[in-house]
């Protein structure tokens, strides 16, 4: 038993995935939309109150009149919602089932599509694209490469992409460690009893691996769930291939100055003319 338990924690390779669904799985999924629609949690979308300052600034940059914006990763609409209210014309995607038609009840002045955003098909479609809640670096190098192909295809000429990642300093001074839980049932990862392992491994600058393994009476699931860092050198050298320049760098997306302290950015692209 200590040997399997042992090979289920093993350290995963530098942007190892793994097999299981996680953010389709429709159990989670409902879990997640109700960790998103916590206004005092930051554990699926930022707090509230954060999020209504960031849709101030974001609304407030110079953009062309009747404005389409693409919000993807949009969960259940709470950005699309507002930027709607300020007159833009949204669309928000997403391939959680339970955050788009949560979207679509509760805001009918956008449209909602359902699908995976690293196979969208879009041709100079929209002025803006946002992608929100550093969901840029819980990508792996290869799909960011996807991603930025796929953004830069959706964007009119000289639209914009704006996006938030952590920087190394987030995880500052941690270190590999572990922990496990068992619930009696109704738990974040399964209605069914269960006990879950927690461990979180350091890559230094790179990233960091939270790794969870679940364990029920039928089966052992695990989840490899990444956050990649960057500096504001290392995101400009990764996109500036893809067709886009620098149009300004902040502390998060509220228009926070940047600053060499800081734990996040927040960066605004122009797809290249």
């Amino acid at each position: 038993m200590y040997k399997l338990l042992q090979g289920y924690l093993k350290r995963p390779a530098l942007y190892e995935r793994t097999n299981s669904a996680f953010w389709t799985d429709p159990y989670i999924a409902g879990q997640m939309l109700k960790a998103h629609l916590d206004p005092d949690s930051d554990a699926a979308s930022y707090r509230h109150a954060f999020i209504d300052k960031a849709v101030e600034w974001m609304a407030s940059l110079p953009l062309p009149k009747n404005t389409r914006l693409l919000d993807i990763g949009c969960g259940p609409g709470l950005y699309t919602k507002q930027f709607s209210e300020r007159g833009l014309h949204v669309t928000g995607m997403d391939f959680s089932e339970n955050s788009i038609q949560y979207a679509i009840e509760h805001d009918s002045a956008s449209e909602y599509i359902l699908g995976d955003y690293l196979t969208m098909a879009f041709k100079e479609a929209y002025d803006i694209v946002t992608f929100i809640m550093c969901d840029y670096g819980a990508l792996i190098p290869d799909e960011r490469r996807i991603l930025l192909n796929r953004v830069h295809r959706a964007l009119m000429p000289g639209g914009l992409f704006l996006f938030d990642v952590l920087t190394p300093l987030w995880s500052k001074g941690r270190q590999d460690n572990g922990s496990w839980e068992m619930t009696t049932g109704n738990g974040f990862w399964s209605a069914k009893p269960y006990i879950c392992m927690n461990a979180n491994y350091d890559y230094g600058q790179a990233a960091e691996c939270r790794r969870h393994v679940i364990m029920d009476e039928n089966e052992v699931r695990s989840y490899n769930i990444w956050d990649c860092f960057f500096t504001v050198q290392s995101l400009l050298d990764e996109v500036t291939p893809f067709g886009f320049s620098n149009e300004g760098v902040f502390g998060d997306i509220t228009g926070k100055p940047y600053t060499d302290e800081s734990q996040r950015l927040c960066v605004i692209l122009r797809k290249n003319r």
